[in-house]
């Protein structure tokens, strides 16, 4: 797979709980809800990793409205590689060494 240019400007997804939840494939959903009652139902609640949970969620409602196909094929690639029917790529190292690059 190859990166490939974005034919335009990604969705307009209101950052928003309710937005964002309503944005996200319905197999994430439950891994959104599980993830924001674990920070909500705690004693205090501590706004900076609620804000980072909206915000990482929000990327993750934008990139799946941006190209549905994709976001579902990711997991089936990831759990062929897992299972080793699929080779993984080069690491992150060895395609930096080969542009000249170094970590």
């Amino acid at each position: 797979m190859t990166a490939q240019p974005h034919a335009g400007p990604s969705p307009a997804i209101e950052r928003t709980f309710t937005a964002v939840r309503a944005a996200l494939p319905a197999v994430n959903v439950i891994a959104f809800d599980a993830e924001l009652a674990a920070i909500t139902h705690a004693d205090v609640v501590d706004l900076a990793a609620l804000d980072d949970f909206l915000t990482g969620w929000w990327h993750i409602a934008v990139r799946a409205a941006d190209d549905p196909d994709d976001w579902q094929r990711m997991p089936a690639e990831a759990e062929q590689i897992r299972s080793g029917r699929r080779p993984a790529g080069p690491s992150l190292a060895e395609v930096l060494a080969r542009r000249g690059a170094h970590l």
